[in-house]
């Protein structure tokens, strides 16, 4: 049976037994998001106040990555935005994003952040679904936010008592 194993890159490089696992996160953005809402993982990993969680499957031909988020602090309010989040092909709908989520909340929690914020396509019905029921509320509408005619919703969860 394999094993799920997070793995958290931070401004620095992932470790060598690793290497494998970048380049299955820039071919599931390309496959998974447009050209204009895909990130560019190479720049911006180099930033310390992004990092890649990603979410490995490890069995006997090595780690197979089945989700990743990135995350982007912002320091004034110790606020952390939720940027991406990609789940493969079958492990959607297994918890996998919701018990991640749960895990980094507590992280960010324990770090003296107050809340995670981030936006979502308010026809993306699944998305909205997750984060709901993980606690999120709505903050916020942008109309043409993503492209013309797709709205987008702000959410926040709130981390710590302000």
């Amino acid at each position: 049976m394999a094993t799920f194993t997070p793995l958290s890159l931070q401004g620095k490089h992932f470790p060598a037994s690793r290497q494998s696992v970048l380049p299955q996160v820039q071919r599931a953005e390309r496959k998974t998001f447009p050209r204009h809402e895909s990130f560019d993982f190479e720049p911006e990993l180099k930033k310390r106040n992004v990092e890649l969680v990603a979410v490995l499957d490890e069995d006997a031909f090595g780690p197979t990555l089945i989700a990743y988020l990135v995350f982007v602090y912002v320091k004034p309010g110790k606020i952390v935005w939720l940027h991406k989040i990609c789940l493969l092909g079958h492990f959607r709908r297994q918890k996998t994003a919701t018990t991640m989520l749960k895990i980094k909340a507590e992280r960010y929690k324990g770090r003296g952040c107050s809340k995670i914020q981030l936006w979502v396509d308010e026809h993306n019905l699944p998305a909205r679904g997750l984060y709901e029921g993980i606690g999120f509320q709505e903050l916020n509408r942008a109309k043409d936010y993503y492209s013309p005619g797709r709205t987008g919703v702000q959410m926040a969860l709130k981390l710590l008592s302000s």
